[in-house]
């Protein structure tokens, strides 16, 4: 997680075309990296599974989510330096050996309509567009990377998603800050058994 500026990387100036090919890699942990998860995907996707309210969403929580550490890179209004803070966050906990996620079934998404934002967001994460390295490893474990087929996004819509993922983070990490770090003041739903 980091606030600073999106640049682009000169693999995707002139936009790709994309298409998920449904090989289910990108659902999947092995080491991979996690899923992070907002509030509003919490709701959405308890909402989804008829886990409305706290009981639902302690239900929720003890099923699909594990407590991770983070960072943000965070400079305030008018400061010369920044700081990288260090703190919780949320993250889908996957599931078997080949850890993959709990609603991922026949390479097949059972919640695709409601799925977190960085789900909805990949390949376009802020990490992956504004470093030609990145994007590239990525490519070698993604199919529809690979074959450079499907939707064109241009260079506004793949930078559209990269800010609003770091809006998200951005918000996220503010209301950390103002909470003192603590994750239970920010999801009051969460056990303390999570840590």
């Amino acid at each position: 997680m980091t606030s600073t500026e999106i640049k682009l990387s000169k693999k995707l100036e002139n936009g790709i075309e994309f298409s998920c090919q449904m090989c289910g890699s990108c659902c999947r942990g092995l080491n991979e990296g996690e899923v992070y998860l907002y509030k509003d995907d919490i709701l959405r996707l308890a909402n989804f599974l008829n886990l409305k309210d706290k009981s639902g969403l302690r239900e929720f929580a003890k099923k699909y989510l594990k407590i991770i550490n983070t960072s943000f890179y965070w400079k305030e209004p008018k400061a010369q330096r920044g700081k990288t803070y260090k703190f919780k966050t949320l993250a889908f906990k996957f599931t078997g050996e080949d850890e993959r996620c709990h609603f991922l079934v026949d390479n097949s998404c059972r919640v695709h309509e409601h799925r977190p934002f960085q789900c909805r967001c990949f390949p376009f994460w802020q990490m992956m567009v504004s470093s030609r390295k990145n994007f590239i490893d990525y490519t070698k474990k993604c199919k529809g990377l690979q074959i450079s087929k499907g939707r064109f996004y241009s260079k506004q819509e793949i930078l559209s998603w990269a800010k609003a993922e770091n809006k998200i983070e951005k918000n996220f990490f503010l209301e950390m800050k103002k909470n003192n770090f603590d994750i239970f003041k920010v999801y009051p739903f969460l056990s303390k058994e999570k840590l």
